[in-house]
């Protein structure tokens, strides 16, 4: 549909004013009934994988709403281990670790601190101690990056970002796991080439199924991971926004990791400036709430994203 001039910015201006009601609401009520939320979602049956995500303070309620709607859709994770940034309360740990009987917040390491690596990673992190520590101490998603990379993968593990909501064709997740043979792994492709750091791109031509960092299932430990922190040393301490995600980019393509279908699993923005939805929970499998949509996971309530 065709709009008038200046309608998508007037209409994201009301979208968002309707997220935060909504987000507000769904505060109110995590913080007085999320035992009873956690108790309407939940399916009895464990999932053989576990789940590690990486979020702050800030996205709580993000990260609360993530957890239920895998429950909801998928099934109970064998382990959920939530890495921190080192900013959540000890109300929202103790709220998170008493409602989901399978989630540990990993508090992790006091960056300030740590000067070496030296018996706190695996050996193959510890030749690229100095350049880990200097992204960790200066960016959030430097934490993330040396958290998953130091991951034990001993299950079927996915990692994703606290912005991703689970719908009702994520149960191929389930399909994922039982098939034969087996890819290393699955990850979910960026809408278009670009989402890179400057370096990468540089040396790189275009290349399709570009990774988005935001969702990887691994299937087994990471492979070839010497050659992708050699590049990530290239960087010689100097990041860009895009510069954690091109390391997995680095690192899933050497390990020759299979995009999932970006019909069901979400990274359009199309619907941004709109009051309707593109997708709705019975065609997607996941959807990525990233910045420029983060508005949207909120537009409806809770309520719609966990089919209540």
């Amino acid at each position: 549909m065709n709009k008038l001039p200046g309608q998508g910015g007037l209409t994201k201006k009301i979208t968002i004013a309707k997220g935060r009601a909504n987000r507000k609401k769904f505060a109110r009520q995590v913080a007085i009934g999320l035992y009873h939320l956690v108790n309407q979602v939940s399916k009895k049956k464990t999932i053989e994988m576990e789940v590690a995500s990486f979020s702050s303070f800030n996205d709580f309620h993000e990260q609360v709403l993530s957890v239920l709607s895998f429950i909801r859709y998928v099934g109970k994770p064998i382990k959920w281990t939530l890495y921190s940034d080192g900013t959540h309360t000890q109300a929202q740990i103790n709220q998170l670790e008493s409602n989901f009987d399978f989630l540990k917040v990993a508090e992790g390491l006091d960056w300030s601190e740590i000067e070496s690596l030296k018996g706190l990673c695996k050996e193959e992190l510890e030749p690229y101690e100095d350049y880990l520590i200097d992204y960790a101490k200066k960016y959030p998603l430097g934490k993330k990056l040396f958290y998953y990379l130091n991951h034990p993968i001993e299950k079927p593990t996915l990692f994703i970002d606290s912005d991703i909501l689970f719908y009702e064709h994520a149960n191929v997740l389930k399909l994922i796991l039982t098939e034969k043979p087996k890819a290393n792994g699955w990850y979910m492709p960026d809408v278009s080439w670009g989402c890179l750091d400057s370096r990468y791109k540089a040396l790189n031509s275009e290349q399709i199924y570009q990774v988005n960092s935001g969702f990887i299932f691994a299937n087994e430990a990471f492979k070839n991971i010497k050659e992708s922190l050699d590049f990530f040393k290239t960087y010689n301490f100097t990041y860009e926004y895009f510069s954690e995600q091109t390391v997995y980019h680095h690192l899933l393509k050497n390990n020759s990791y299979m995009p999932l279908t970006p019909k069901t699993f979400i990274l359009d923005s199309g619907d941004q400036f709109d009051f309707s939805y593109l997708f709705n929970p019975k065609q997607m499998a996941v959807r990525h709430y990233t910045g420029p949509v983060r508005h949207k996971m909120w537009q409806k309530n809770y309520k719609w994203h966990l089919s209540l």
